[in-house]
């Protein structure tokens, strides 16, 4: 594979894996409106419930989703979303100065 290829690889990896992650966040999530008031923080933008399993709940505010921050495998997921976002930035850089 030549350096080029392997540069674009470098940059499409990561963003593959946030398109894969946001196709399985409704996946992952519950979608019913179940969760306890206590457990929304911040006038309801943060959810924290380590008894609940979900990974991810619907917002109580604006549309989309929200990360169970109660769940250890949330924050997983929100730190490998968060390398994968700034690997495209950080790695052509990386890539370039270990090949020339």
């Amino acid at each position: 594979m030549d350096e080029l290829a392997q540069l674009i690889l470098f940059i499409l990896a990561p963003i593959a894996l946030l398109i894969v992650v946001s196709l399985l966040q409704p996946l992952l999530a519950r979608r019913n409106d179940s969760t306890p008031d206590r457990c929304w923080k911040k006038d309801g933008i943060y959810y924290v419930n380590r008894a609940d399993p979900a990974l991810f709940v619907e917002k109580r505010v604006g549309v989309g989703y929200t990360p169970n921050f109660g769940n250890a495998w949330s924050w997983v997921v929100l730190i490998i979303v968060t390398f994968a976002s700034m690997a495209p930035v950080i790695l052509p850089f990386e890539y370039l100065r270990f090949h020339h």
